[in-house]
C-alpha cells in the first residue's frame, strides 16, 4: 500500500525525532566529560554553567533532584522550553505536571544580576559567545509545584545564525545525577578539607607550578579551576589516573587558599583579665587566623614557667593551641581560623613527657572575641552586622518582625564585601556579594528580629567592609572590621 505524501512526511519527521533523541549521549562521570572536545566543538563556558547548576539544585540521599529556584518567574534568566524541534523526548500529552525549562542566557536581566561572577565574568579563555545552555525537565506531584528534576541536559545553540535559536542535537548531552554529584565535590563552600587534600583524594596529577598558576587565576574559587584543569587539560597527560573511581561517593567540601595577602593593622583592643595588669587579647591575624596578644605578664610568672592557651569560648576546657612564653609581652599567630567566642588564657605548665609541656593550673583569662556591632539600615527597621566565621567575612541581616514586606522593599538590594573604605560601591571583591532576599535564615539572636546570614569566601582582615546597597548605588549601611 502506497503512503500519501503528508503521511510519509509525518513518518519521516517522527523517525528523525526518534533518531535525534536516541542519539543524545548520556554522561555519567567526569571521565565522560573529558571525552568531549571542549573549545573547538563545545564552549568551555558550558562547564561553568553546568557546575553552577549542579551546585544550585538540591540532591538528597535517594538521588532525588529538586529545584531551588522558580523558572516560571524567570529566576537566573530561566524560562520555558517548548521542545518544538523534538530534540528531546515528548512530554505526556495534556499533562501539565511535566515541563522543560532552559537557563544560561547571559544577556537576560535576571541572569546578569543573579548568576555568580564566575559564570558571568570568568577568566578570558572560558568566556563563550552565549550559546551554551542547560535544559532541565521537572515535574510536580499532586498539589506540589513543579520542583522535582527528572532530566538535565547540557546543550548549545547552533553556531550558524541562519539556524535561529534552535539547539544542536549533535552537541547535546544528558547529564546523570552521579555526574552532578561529582561536580558538587568541588564545592566552594565550607572549610573541612584543604585544596591539596582534595587533589590527593581525587588523584589529580597537577604539579606545583600548575597549581600555583591556577590559584593566581581563580583565587578563592580555585576549586573550579582545578575542575576545569582535570576535564580540559589533564586528559592530555599520559600519567593521568582514573580518579572517578576514587571515593567519589563522598561529598568533599574544600577551603581554598586566598590569593590576596592580608595584613594586620589598626589599634589592638585592650581587655583587662582577671589577673591585675595582665592583658590577653584575641584579634585578627594573617590569612583569617586568630592572633593572641599578651602584655603585663610578671617576671614571677615567667620563672615558673607559663604559657598562653587558646580556647573555643569561655566555657571550653579543651585547648586549641598553646605556646610557652618567656617575655612579658608578645604575640602568637595561631593556625586556628578566627571565630567569635575565642578566648586566650594564661596557664602554668606541667611536664608531659620528655621535654614536652602541657597547660596546668589557669592563672587568668581574657575576654571572648566579639564581632562588630550591627549598624541600622537608614530609614528601615533592619540592621546589618559584619561577622567572622571560620576566618571568612560574613554578613548578618536583622529584620524587625514588624517589617513584613521587607522582601519586596529589598527586592533589588544586595550586600557587597570590600577590602577597604576607599573602595567605590562598584569595587566590591569579585563574586563576594549576595542579594539581600537570598540570605539564609538563621537562629534568631533576639526575640524581635528575624535573622538572615550570608557567608562569603573573603578572608577577614582589618579594613574589610560589608555594605548594604539599596537598588543602584545607595548605601544604607556599612560596617567595618577592626
Amino acid at each position: 500500500m502506497k503512503m500519501s505524501g503528508s503521511l510519509g512526511l509525518c513518518c519521516t519527521v517522527l523517525l528523525l525525532a526518534l533518531i535525534s533523541v536516541s542519539a543524545i549521549k548520556k554522561l555519567n562521570t567526569i571521565e565522560d566529560l573529558k571525552k568531549i572536545d571542549f573549545d573547538r566543538a563545545v564552549p568551555k563556558h558550558s562547564l561553568l554553567l553546568l557546575y553552577w547548576f549542579a551546585n544550585e539544585i538540591d540532591i538528597d540521599n535517594n538521588n532525588v533532584m529538586r529545584l531551588t529556584f522558580d523558572p516560571n518567574v524567570g529566576q537566573y534568566g530561566s524560562h520555558h522550553y517548548g521542545n518544538y524541534e523534538r530534540m528531546l523526548n515528548p512530554l505526556p500529552q495534556g499533562d501539565i505536571r511535566y515541563q522543560y525549562y532552559t537557563v544560561g542566557n547571559l544577556n537576560n536581566y535576571e541572569a546578569q544580576h543573579q548568576l555568580p561572577a564566575y559564570v558571568l565574568e570568568p577568566p578570558r579563555e572560558y568566556r563563550g559567545r552565549n550559546r551554551d545552555r542547560i535544559i532541565f525537565l521537572v515535574h510536580g506531584t499532586g498539589w506540589q509545584p513543579l520542583q522535582i528534576i527528572d532530566e538535565v541536559y547540557m546543550t548549545q545553540h547552533y553556531e550558524n545564525s541562519n539556524s535561529g535559536t534552535r539547539y544542536d542535537p549533535a552537541h547535546t548531552y544528558q547529564i546523570s545525577t552521579n555526574l552532578l554529584r561529582q561536580l558538587r565535590a568541588f564545592s566552594t563552600e565550607g572549610d573541612n578539607n584543604s585544596l591539596r587534600e582534595l587533589i590527593g583524594a581525587i588523584g589529580s596529577n597537577i604539579n606545583h607550578s600548575q597549581l600555583r598558576s591556577l590559584i593566581v587565576t581563580w583565587g578563592d574559587i580555585a576549586c573550579i579551576g582545578l575542575l576545569l584543569f582535570i576535564i580540559i587539560e589533564e586528559k592530555f597527560y599520559p600519567q593521568n589516573r582514573n580518579w572517578a573511581a576514587k571515593r567519589m561517593n563522598r561529598h568533599f567540601v574544600i577551603n581554598m587558599p586566598n590569593s590576596r595577602q592580608n595584613h594586620h593593622g589598626g589599634q589592638v583592643p585592650r581587655h583587662l583579665s582577671v589577673e591585675e595588669n595582665v592583658q590577653l587579647v584575641v584579634t585578627t591575624g594573617t590569612n583569617g587566623r586568630a592572633r593572641i596578644i599578651w602584655q603585663g605578664v610578671s617576671e614571677n610568672h615567667l620563672q615558673k614557667p607559663v604559657m598562653v592557651v587558646l580556647f573555643k569560648d569561655n566555657e571550653s576546657q579543651t585547648e586549641m593551641c598553646s605556646k610557652l612564653i618567656n617575655s612579658s609581652s608578645g604575640n602568637l599567630d595561631t593556625s586556628v581560623p578566627l571565630d567569635a567566642g575565642l578566648q586566650a588564657r594564661l596557664h602554668m605548665t606541667r611536664r608531659k613527657f620528655c621535654f614536652l609541656t602541657a597547660p596546668a593550673e589557669e592563672i587568668c583569662r581574657g575576654a571572648e572575641f566579639r564581632n562588630p556591632e550591627k549598624v541600622t539600615l537608614q530609614g528601615y527597621h533592619a540592621s546589618l552586622q559584619l561577622f567572622v566565621k571560620n576566618g571568612k567575612a560574613c554578613a548578618r541581616l536583622f529584620v524587625s518582625k514588624a517589617f513584613g514586606n521587607w522582601r519586596s522593599e529589598f527586592n533589588k538590594s544586595w550586600v557587597g564585601f570590600y577590602t577597604g573604605a576607599n573602595k567605590a560601591t562598584s569595587e566590591y571583591e569579585w563574586w563576594q556579594w549576595q542579594w539581600a532576599t537570598k540570605f539564609q535564615a538563621s537562629t534568631p539572636l533576639d526575640p524581635v528580629h528575624d535573622v538572615y546570614e550570608y557567608h562569603s569566601g573573603l578572608t577577614i582582615a582589618p579594613g574589610v567592609q560589608a555594605r548594604f546597597i539599596l537598588n543602584d548605588d545607595t548605601v544604607l549601611a556599612q560596617t567595618s572590621w577592626r
